[in-house]
């Protein structure tokens, strides 16, 4: 390697918040240090709530979008065909764009039209890192990506998957026709600077009486993966056995009216309060208002905001959706409950609620420690330095 920086590219959707945005954000900090030069290309939306963070971290922003605007217009039938006959002017776009920019590495972290990277990365000849980030990035073509990988792709990808399970879900079924290239791919769990999370002094209840309002709290986007209909429905069961508590999500998204409607249905305006988005900024404060959170998500990859919530000494009730068991351990840093089932999530609510205070705060305590040990910004950042740095090596001992 010589002294000149590594020009990465990632390839994502938006810069509205997200797990993807918030994690290369974070790994940005050490750019420097590693002599690394990031890109961010947001491929369906030009700007978004988290572009000015971007620009604050040096980070240049570019818009190529990879497939057309759904404008909405009617009829949408007609609309919808003539959006898809348009899909190659995208593909010569950022195939062009890419031949400008000439990157040592894209990143691709967006899966809609994912082998349109691949083919232009490949016919490029450029270094790619497959980032999968959530269980359903590889649903169609499945047969086409086996042929595609072995005669195409092979030795110009590298593969990283968020967690164990979403690298099964997405790349199982050919674990076996792989063989040592699957034990080869990387896990990695994305993260962020939880230092801010672990310096929170939090709120601590020192009393197990049933009058103490305890206050709940979730972070995610208001849609089906993250389950908030569940929850929903079981707190209105909850609401019978113990009434003094209060639920605060943190998050906007298309369920929102639904999800507004299901309390009044249920009659839970005085338990249940949708904050909306919240800037980054705010998660610790947020987070430091709570006694207990609560993950109900019915898909997920790994999650940035259990750890943090972990790295805020909290108590965690989650699902075990996705990664979410590869992050807490049963019944010492959180509690899990089987995805989708109301009864068990309704038991995990009981159970953590007239839970013993004292043994709540070690709980707390322990998925602290394990988000301290598992999950270090600076160790994740030198790692992926790592994998970049090998990624160009394999490209440059095995060339076009």
């Amino acid at each position: 390697m010589t002294n000149s920086k590594i020009k990465i590219i990632h390839l994502i959707g938006s810069l509205n918040p997200g797990g993807v945005q918030t994690y290369i954000l974070n790994i940005a900090n050490y750019d420097k240090s590693h002599g690394i030069n990031r890109e961010v290309w947001t491929l369906y939306q030009n700007k978004g709530l988290l572009f000015d963070q971007f620009v604050m971290k040096n980070v240049k922003i570019s818009f190529c979008p990879i497939i057309s605007p759904d404008r909405n217009w009617r009829p949408y039938s007609l609309w919808k065909k003539l959006r898809s006959l348009t899909g190659p002017l995208y593909f010569f776009r950022i195939f062009r764009k890419l031949q400008a920019s000439n990157p040592d590495i894209v990143i691709l972290d967006e899966p809609v039209k994912l082998f349109t990277q691949f083919i232009v990365t490949r016919l490029l000849n450029i270094p790619v890192i497959w980032n999968i980030h959530a269980e359903r990035s590889l649903v169609k073509n499945k047969t086409l990506f086996k042929w595609a990988y072995k005669y195409l792709l092979k030795k110009n990808i590298t593969i990283i998957a968020d967690s164990k399970y979403v690298l099964s879900k997405n790349l199982g079924y050919i674990k076996t026709y792989l063989k040592k290239d699957y034990e080869k791919i990387l896990v990695v769990h994305p993260t962020v600077d939880l230092n801010k999370f672990l310096s929170i002094n939090k709120r601590v209840i020192t009393s197990n009486s049933k009058e103490q309002i305890i206050i709940l709290g979730s972070i995610g986007r208001l849609n089906w993966a993250k389950g908030y209909e569940l929850l929903i429905k079981a707190i209105s069961e909850l609401k019978i056995i113990h009434p003094y508590f209060h639920l605060k999500i943190a998050g906007d998204g298309p369920y929102r009216n639904l999800l507004e409607n299901m309390i009044d249905k249920y009659s839970l305006r005085s338990n249940i309060s949708i904050l909306g988005e919240l800037d980054y900024f705010e998660i610790p404060d947020f987070l430091n208002s709570i006694d207990l959170y609560v993950q109900p998500s019915v898909s997920e990859g790994s999650p940035i905001t259990i750890k943090e919530a972990m790295a805020s000494s909290l108590p965690i009730l989650a699902s075990t959706a996705g990664g979410i068991p590869e992050i807490i351990e049963n019944n010492k840093t959180g509690l899990l409950f089987k995805t989708g089932d109301i009864k068990e999530l309704e038991k995990g609510l009981i159970k953590l609620i007239n839970m013993d205070f004292t043994l709540r705060g070690k709980m707390g305590q322990r998925a602290r420690e394990s988000s301290i040990k598992l999950f270090n910004i600076e160790k994740t950042a030198q790692n992926l330095a790592s994998i970049y740095n090998s990624s160009l090596k394999s490209h440059k001992n095995h060339p076009r």
